[in-house]
């Protein structure tokens, strides 16, 4: 089992012009890691292990922003041991039954595989996700929290860069629960 806290790395799966802001606010504080893959699809996970197996000193944390979470998943299914947390950020990795083509029933259905702690983020707003899915990844990641960004939609990282990061570094750092204010948009750990 995966260390209770990140020490060293965080490594980000995603799309780089989505994810710029909170990798460079993390690099503060984290050797964060961001390896360049081809698509997102099967076997994707693999070029994220081989790329960052070398630079890894231990347990890391494991971002999946968007289209992207899907390799995050299926990262954290292959190599449990690597991650220490894992951080889905609007993820697209399921829909709800039904839903149109593209949807991930077999990943789906390893969701309750996943050993690690793991934290979805959702923009309150986020007119992309069906809002059913907050509900499919706390009912079948078995140590999953779910949060809602107020004022933010699909792009969180660029509408509400600091409640995503600070979400982010407090999970990373104490696994901690979030509450979300409505009328402020403050988040108080």
């Amino acid at each position: 089992m995966a260390s209770d806290q990140v020490r060293d790395t965080v490594v980000i799966i995603g799309e780089p012009e989505r994810s710029s802001a909170l990798r460079d606010s993390l690099a503060q504080r984290w050797v964060v890691l961001e390896p360049r893959l081809d698509d997102f699809g099967p076997g994707a996970e693999d070029q994220v292990g081989a790329a960052v197996a070398p630079l890894a000193s231990g347990p890391y944390g494991l971002i999946g922003v968007s289209s992207a979470a899907s390799v995050a998943i299926r990262h954290a299914l292959r190599s449990p041991e690597s991650i220490a947390a894992l951080v889905l950020v609007s993820p697209l990795a399921v829909r709800p039954a039904g839903a149109s083509a593209g949807a991930t029933q077999d990943l789906e259905a390893q969701l309750s595989e996943i050993r690690c702690p793991t934290l979805a983020v959702f923009g309150q707003a986020d007119g992309t996700i069906d809002p059913a899915v907050p509900s499919l990844y706390r009912g079948r990641i078995p140590n999953c929290n779910v949060a809602f960004v107020y004022g933010a939609g699909h792009d969180i990282a660029a509408e509400r860069p600091q409640a995503l990061l600070n979400l982010v570094e407090d999970y990373l750092e104490r696994r901690e629960t979030f509450i979300v204010q409505n009328r402020s948009g403050a988040i108080n750990p």
